[in-house]
């Protein structure tokens, strides 16, 4: 597998910035800044350029940095990275995650103030220390404070594809103790929740006491607590609780680790008005206990339809479910293509030629290329010139093949008076502009809410692109009134995009369900980078699911012709 750019270039980027707080020599630190910039944008084969030397003639490249790259090629961790490393506390490092602090002023509040870690920040904004110093004041002081805040909660919780892959590994490993019939997850990543706070799986046996010893054993911190459960921790420290029980008592335990909350207090109340009573021990009517080996059961027992996972959040579902009218769900399957993607044009790392292949072998229709407009030069945005290029071998690819056809789109920044970023005498032939916000977050609510109404009323414009901007477990979404953007692309009849990336899922699903309200369609992109990021669409289709979205809901289940007439 080939260096990825990303990867090569963040290593490049962190190591300047791990420099520039030690204070090193300024012309290191923007060379090897510069760098990254360079190495995330590289035409060809990273790993071939950086094996054979050629790397060398690529203005901009030095011979630290080649030999960094060479370490990379090699899976080794860079010695360079690691002195950094050994020279800046890890607490000190920990604070360039918070939105406001670059390299200069963690250096300033490292070296001026002493503080080594979050911690110590967050009770120096508490006694007014950074007021005066210089970079600082009043008004960074309350940002950063908001800023910790966020960035403790968020560190509590994992993205929904990194605890999946948490709990595939969990699971494997407990189907593979003596004894265990079925292995089922359960908890938020059951209900495909946007980030996890800790895992639940229920473990199916009869045999009783020894697989409970194997289980925890299995478990980090691992112990019983009580009626069958075992706590502990994942290797990197996610909760986890393990519920094992016998076949007879699967349904029922598989519904309460699932949750949620409100939606399991909701079922007891239904419960009682049918004549049972539904506890921690079971369905019961009068002494009688009622046993549930499938969910089904226990949801035909109180006359109720089967409520799927995503849905179970105590909104609406329980009273659609008793009159039998919750829909079909969209599924992964029902998915003809995508249209928010990148290739080696913009900031990709696979060709067009790739991504169409790859979407073919997928069983896709149609795949919609979306690389970055002009404006986006930190992402190699596509001029007018690069941009007819990519359309010229997109017409030969679409000539020599039938089974997958490639659309030609663009993935327009929205700029601070609401224009869209399209290349210069490009409109009329694009088949469809994605439009979204890539810069000016701290726009005043009422700013952003009409720059981005003034967008999707262009007649340019499909789709509204990751429509709040929001990083999962990074940064909050800029200030914007989502009602009145809704609003305005029921209007304009623009499609809101679902970004299935997992550091994204914007839109979120509530908002989601908001956009269903307004008669909006949904279109779930991967904005994948890669030919791996395509499967991302899981993740998407799974908050299109939480938002109740039918397959006729979303613009990817049907014909991109239908799509492209408006």
């Amino acid at each position: 597998m080939s260096l990825d750019r990303k990867t090569a270039s963040k290593t490049l980027r962190d190591l300047s910035a791990l420099l520039e707080i030690q204070g090193e020599n300024v012309h290191r630190v923007r060379a090897l800044a510069n760098a990254s910039r360079i190495v995330e944008r590289i035409a060809g084969d990273l790993e071939e350029l950086v094996e054979s030397g050629e790397i060398l003639k690529i203005r901009g490249i030095g011979e630290g940095t080649a030999a960094i790259l060479e370490q990379l090629v090699a899976g080794e961790r860079p010695d360079a990275m690691e002195k950094a490393e050994r020279m800046v506390p890890e607490g000190v490092r920990e604070m360039l995650a918070l939105p406001g602090l670059g390299p200069k002023k963690v250096r300033a509040l490292w070296q001026d103030l002493g503080l080594e870690n979050i911690g110590e920040l967050e009770y120096a904004c508490t006694e007014n220390r950074l007021v005066e110093l210089a970079g600082f004041g009043p008004t960074t002081q309350e940002k950063l404070t908001d800023a910790i805040r966020f960035h403790r909660a968020s560190g509590e919780r994992r993205l929904i594809n990194e605890a999946s892959a948490e709990a595939s590994e969990l699971a494997g490993a407990l189907g593979g103790i003596d004894g265990v019939e079925q292995v089922l997850v359960a908890g938020e990543l059951r209900r495909c929740s946007e980030t996890v706070g800790s895992l639940e799986l229920v473990v199916v046996t009869s045999a009783g006491a020894a697989v409970g010893t194997a289980i925890a054993n299995l478990l980090d911190q691992g112990g019983h607590e009580t009626s069958g459960r075992y706590r502990g921790v994942t290797g990197s420290g996610l909760p986890v609780t393990v519920h094992m029980v016998g076949e007879g008592d699967a349904g029922l335990e598989l519904l309460r680790a699932t949750g949620s909350d409100e939606h399991l207090r909701t079922l007891g109340e239904r419960a009682k008005t049918t004549g049972f009573r539904l506890d921690e021990k079971g369905l019961w009517r009068g002494q009688d206990r009622i046993e549930c080996s499938s969910e089904h059961d226990l949801y035909e027992a109180i006359d109720c339809q089967w409520i799927p996972p995503e849905l179970r959040e105590g909104t609406d579902e329980l009273g659609r479910a008793l009159s039998r009218d919750l829909p079909e769900l969209v599924a992964v399957e029902d998915l003809l293509g995508a249209l928010h993607n990148h290739t080696t044009d913009s900031d990709g790392s696979d060709s067009v030629e790739s991504m169409a292949e790859a979407a073919r072998e997928r069983g896709w229709e149609f795949i919609g290329i979306a690389d970055h407009s002009p404006a986006a030069t930190y992402a190699n945005g596509l001029s007018a010139e690069r941009l007819r290029d990519q359309w010229r071998r997109i017409d030969r690819y679409n000539a020599s093949n039938s089974e997958v056809r490639v659309v030609k789109g663009i993935e327009a920044d929205i700029l601070t008076d609401g224009n869209l970023d399209i290349p210069d005498g490009c409109e009329k032939d694009l088949e469809y502009v994605v439009a979204s916000v890539h810069s000016a977050f701290r726009l005043a609510e009422n700013v952003q809410t009409e720059r981005i109404v003034r967008a999707v009323s262009h007649p340019a414009c499909r789709v509204l692109g990751h429509p709040t901007g929001r990083l999962l477990l990074a940064r909050p979404g800029y200030a914007v009134d989502l009602e009145r953007v809704l609003e305005a692309c029921a209007e304009h009849d623009v499609a809101v995009e679902i970004n299935a990336s997992p550091y994204r899922l914007d839109l979120d699903w509530r908002w989601a369900r908001r956009a269903l309200e307004f008669g909006l369609k949904l279109a779930v992109n991967p904005d994948a980078h890669t030919v791996a990021g395509l499967d991302d669409v899981r993740w998407g289709i799974a908050v299109a699911r939480k938002a109740g979205a039918t397959a006729a809901n979303l613009v990817n289940c049907s014909g991109i012709d239908q799509f492209l007439r408006k």
